[in-house]
């Protein structure tokens, strides 16, 4: 679904032809939203600060200056998670981020920002699109024009995704080739960053290579991927069998978590076995 965002220097005209049943949603920097435009389109007005060098004045009048933004949104497998496709880079030097709570995007203003609209759950940056994961409960349609807002607000702000001086993820290290990489690791890594992960990125996700060991590769799921019902036919059905067919000394694929995924993963489980119970 396509949409269209207008950012302005100036406001818009303060009339509009009363034929048109078209409502306008207009958002200052501080995101307050009016109405909307219909249900297939969504159009804000930002005030921007003026360009001085091409800035042109005619008499009295200033000549607007206007940019434009199209964000796109993509469906994943995951119906909990959307692709937010800016149409600018979002991660330059082509690495990812994730963020899964509010005191972990503390680094990144957009993270922080996207956290603060109720029911997102986790946020995945890729090279040019952003991941948003809400709760199940959430409604997409509600949190839609404060997220377009969001992203909107900080672009023309100029910011840096990730605040300088903070620790980030450098691009694709997990799939480096190092000096003491065996010939069966380094076929891995290459499989897994040249023919796994665009198919991975494409779906709004990523991995993350966690080791070799007795013949089973270790990955990290993240973004959209992460909390996918699909996420076991994913890795068995996609990346196991692709492994396996290039590299005979792959066995199998398994799924690692961090220790507060795990945790977060087992305290689910009894909640379902409690509520299975009663």
């Amino acid at each position: 679904m396509l949409r269209f965002l207008s950012l302005r220097s100036r406001a818009l005209p303060a009339a509009l032809s009363g034929s048109t049943k078209r409502t306008l949603l207009t958002a200052s920097l501080a995101a307050t939203p009016r109405t909307t435009l219909n249900s297939h389109s969504a159009a804000w007005s930002v005030n921007s600060r003026q360009l001085p060098s091409r800035a042109v004045k005619t008499n009295m009048f200033a000549i607007q200056q206007v940019r434009t933004m199209f964000i796109q949104t993509e469906t994943t497998p995951n119906q909990d998670s959307l692709k937010f496709i800016p149409g600018v880079a979002v991660m330059t030097d082509g690495s990812t981020a994730e963020f899964l709570d509010a005191r972990n995007a503390m680094n990144s203003p957009l993270a922080k920002k996207l956290f603060q609209i109720d029911g997102i759950r986790g946020v995945f940056f890729g090279p040019d699109f952003v991941t948003i994961t809400k709760d199940q409960d959430a409604v997409w349609q509600l949190m839609k024009p404060d997220i377009y807002s969001s992203i909107m607000d900080f672009f023309a702000s100029g910011q840096p995704i990730i605040s300088e001086g903070a620790e980030g993820e450098n691009a694709h290290s997990d799939t480096m080739i190092l000096e003491d990489d065996s010939e069966t690791v380094q076929m891995i890594k290459e499989l897994l960053d040249t023919r796994i992960r665009p198919s991975i990125q494409d779906d709004g996700g990523d991995i993350e290579y966690r080791g070799f060991e007795d013949g089973i590769v270790k990955l990290k799921l993240k973004g959209a991927c992460r909390t996918c019902d699909s996420s076991t036919v994913t890795l068995k059905n996609g990346i196991e069998n692709m492994l396996m067919h290039y590299v005979p000394e792959v066995t199998s694929v398994e799924q690692v978590f961090d220790p507060e995924e795990d945790m977060s993963r087992l305290e689910f489980e009894k909640l379902e076995r409690r509520l299975m119970n009663q």
